[in-house]
């Protein structure tokens, strides 16, 4: 049987006698040496191809490079998500204070050129306010 694998696959093999037990527990051991009640078995060892060695070698390889890509990818892309959520959690902060600010101002001034307060009228002021809430609510959510 032995020369008969052999035969078939081509390539050497090694062949070894093995011993086989089996103890009180039904545990198998094998060992090189034989010990009381073990049975002689012979193992074949077939000798590896190095081309099939190369190509799993080559396999392995670009699994990896996949594997570093998709890790590389993933890294940016929660790195740009927390830039994303960084940059939304300031413009909300940027709005909602702003909205707070002229929400409870009494009155609504601008400076002028030469330094002086030009007031906005109560219309003008209430319109403010509601695009200051509009703006607040988009940057923010409701």
């Amino acid at each position: 049987m032995a020369g008969l694998l052999l035969s078939s696959t081509g390539l050497p093999a090694l062949a070894d006698q093995v011993y086989r037990s089996v103890d009180a527990q039904g545990h198998v051991t094998y060992s090189d040496r034989p010990t009381a009640g073990a049975q002689k078995t012979d193992l074949v060892v077939q000798q590896a191809d190095p081309k099939e060695a190369q190509r799993l070698a080559k396999e392995r390889m670009l699994l990896k490079a996949e594997d570093d890509q998709r890790t590389r990818k993933t890294a940016d892309d929660e790195q740009t998500k927390a830039k994303q959520d960084s940059e939304k959690k300031h413009l909300c902060d940027n709005a909602r204070r702003h909205y707070y600010d002229i929400k409870d101002a009494n009155r609504i001034y601008t400076v002028t050129a030469d330094g002086n307060r030009e007031y906005y009228s109560d219309a003008q002021a209430d319109a403010m306010r509601t695009e200051a809430k509009r703006t607040m609510d988009a940057a923010c959510g409701p």
